[in-house]
């Protein structure tokens, strides 16, 4: 399996926008004005969804041993979102690095939407990059399946 299961993982977010940020990548923190590290997350890998409600309530994310599932859980008029829901424009990356205390074994993947890829930095850190073309909208998802 490209990840073994119990490995503990953390999330972090970046975002980069052209209007938002003027191009820059940016701590999520920065971008909501928390302190650092704040809103970053810890668990283990298992059956279960590993970050409920992740960032201040935007989305659910699932790890699992070859498989990473992503849903958009904030509702249409949720305070912190509802001004950014689209459909995501050229120069607009959402970065999602996890990082485990093991090494994992993913060599590729696969997406199920287009607009979403996965960046392999080390044998500990990919970073799912969501991009121009993603509906940023309640109810949205997306799959990555790990080879």
């Amino acid at each position: 399996m490209p990840i073994k299961s119990g490995t503990s993982v953390t999330v972090t977010n970046t975002f980069t926008g052209t209007a938002q940020t003027n191009g820059v990548e940016t701590t999520i923190e920065d971008f909501f004005g928390q302190p650092a590290g704040s809103l970053a997350a810890s668990a283990s890998v298992s059956t279960a969804v590993e970050f409920s409600a992740y960032l201040l309530g935007l989305y659910d994310i699932d790890i699992s041993t070859d498989r990473i599932d992503f849903v958009l859980v904030a509702a249409a008029d949720d305070p912190t979102y509802m001004d950014f829901f689209r459909t995501l424009e050229a120069g607009t990356t959402d970065r999602y690095y996890l990082t485990f205390d093991e090494a994992h074994e993913i060599d590729s993947f696969t997406s199920n939407d287009p607009s979403v890829t996965l960046r392999i930095d080390s044998n500990s850190i990919i970073v799912i990059e969501i991009g121009e073309g993603f509906s940023f909208n309640p109810g949205s998802s997306f799959s990555i399946t790990l080879n």
